[in-house]
């Protein structure tokens, strides 16, 4: 007999419920799939960066799509299932004049740090009307 199951919260811990008729079994957990920290990861991804970096927001949760704010660098990482763009500060402000997509995950992204920039830049995406 195999379960394919999401561990859930039981208590201060976390647990996988079985039928009442496995009660008494001897059970084997493998996960299958840990759940992704991805403030943790990217952080951990930038941490070379750190001295050119801006702000870091979270673009998309699936896929993970990640904006570091830089003041020059310009870079894309791809690792452990995350796309990370490191971009410009300039040609992000010139991108959201043009690209309705650039503007649609700004107005949508979460803050990993610097949450005064991102601020800014969704001020001056609805200040310019784009």
């Amino acid at each position: 007999m195999e379960f394919i199951k999401r561990a859930r919260e039981v208590g201060n811990s976390a647990g996988v419920l079985l039928p009442k008729s496995l009660l008494g079994s001897e059970v084997k957990i493998t996960v299958l799939k840990r759940p992704m920290n991805i403030k943790k990861q990217v952080l951990e991804i930038l941490e070379p960066f750190f001295s050119e970096l801006r702000g870091v927001y979270v673009l998309n949760e699936t896929p993970v799509e990640v904006l570091a704010v830089s003041s020059k660098l310009r870079r894309i990482i791809n690792k452990d299932n995350l796309k990370v763009s490191i971009v410009p500060l300039t040609m992000i402000k010139k991108d959201i004049k043009i690209k309705p997509a650039l503007r649609r995950k700004l107005m949508r992204a979460r803050t990993i740090f610097n949450r005064a920039l991102l601020i800014d830049l969704k001020r001056e995406i609805k200040g310019g009307r784009l």
